[in-house]
């Protein structure tokens, strides 16, 4: 799995700064990714964007600081690269359930929600080893119509954003005489840092007029795409559609002659789907490539 020296480096480089300040491309440079590819593999293994992880790790060593050491808390904040007192305070009970003062006085206690480092065994546990080769495929634009999420699937909304886009289907006009929809995901630049992007829970049009107050429109340019079939339940725990991205963008991307020109992938869906758990299941992932 090509990818792990890359990520651990990047790890290694983000634990040497965990009282330093440290950008997300500064990350994703170490790791010798861009930061949108870097942002989506990580995201892809672990859960986490780099951005979430950092401050979680120093959120943890800042917890052990506040019961080992003398520290007044404004120090310690400000060392793990909180801009106050206040700040490192919110974060703090965000991510602990508790306040730093209420915590100090307890003198520690278990942390739900601490983070460990990721290492290599970590890594290794995250994806089984996959070995696939895409198909090439060219597709002109795409016109799509359909309802809208922004988030991170934290409490795995996607599901139901398409329970309530299934009755809005027959409000659409213009569609396809094909039997398929799209699932499109489209990031911004603040995907690196708060790890929430948008999606396109849709369906191919001819055009994009006429579209219903409840929907949006969106089109994708005509593109090569690199198509990877995911076979098996999307959720579990192996052989998830998380592992497939993980594969795409960490192991095949990286060694190919390709490179993804634009922050966006979909998930296509038609007859071979047959619903999130069913092991019989089919969807391909499409990610936009051309020639490095």
């Amino acid at each position: 799995m090509s990818y792990i020296p890359n990520v651990l480096r990047a790890v290694d480089y983000m634990e040497q700064n965990l009282t330093c300040p440290v950008s997300v491309s500064d990350v994703a440079s170490e790791a010798a990714y861009s930061t949108f590819h870097f942002v989506r593999l990580f995201k892809a293994l672990t859960g986490y964007t780099p951005g979430s992880y950092l401050r979680r790790r120093r959120l943890t060593e800042a917890a052990g600081e506040l019961v080992g050491s003398r520290k007044r808390i404004i120090e310690i904040a400000l060392d793990y690269q909180f801009q106050s007192q206040e700040s490192f305070t919110r974060a703090f009970k965000d991510c602990f359930g508790i306040n730093p003062s209420a915590f100090r006085k307890r003198g520690g206690a278990h942390l739900l929600g601490a983070a460990r480092r990721i290492d290599e065994l970590f890594l290794i546990h995250c994806m089984e080893v996959i070995t696939m080769e895409p198909r090439i495929v060219k597709r002109e634009a795409i016109k799509l119509i359909g309802i809208m999420y922004y988030g991170d699937n934290k409490n795995w909304e996607i599901p139901i954003i398409w329970e309530e886009f299934i009755p809005l289907m027959k409000k659409i006009p213009n569609c396809l005489p094909v039997h398929a929809s799209y699932g499109l995901c489209f990031y911004t630049e603040r995907f690196s840092k708060t790890g929430f992007f948008y999606y396109l829970a849709g369906l191919p049009v001819s055009s994009l007029e006429e579209i219903p107050i409840e929907l949006v429109g969106k089109t994708l340019p005509a593109s090569e795409y690199a198509v990877f079939t995911h076979k098996g339940p999307l959720v579990g725990k192996t052989n998830t559609v998380k592992d497939t991205y993980a594969y795409a963008y960490g192991t095949w991307l990286p060694k190919s002659p390709y490179v993804n020109p634009h922050a966006y992938d979909f998930e296509y869906y038609d007859e071979r789907f047959k619903g999130n758990n069913n092991p019989e299941s089919e969807i391909d992932i499409c990610i936009p490539i051309r020639k490095r």
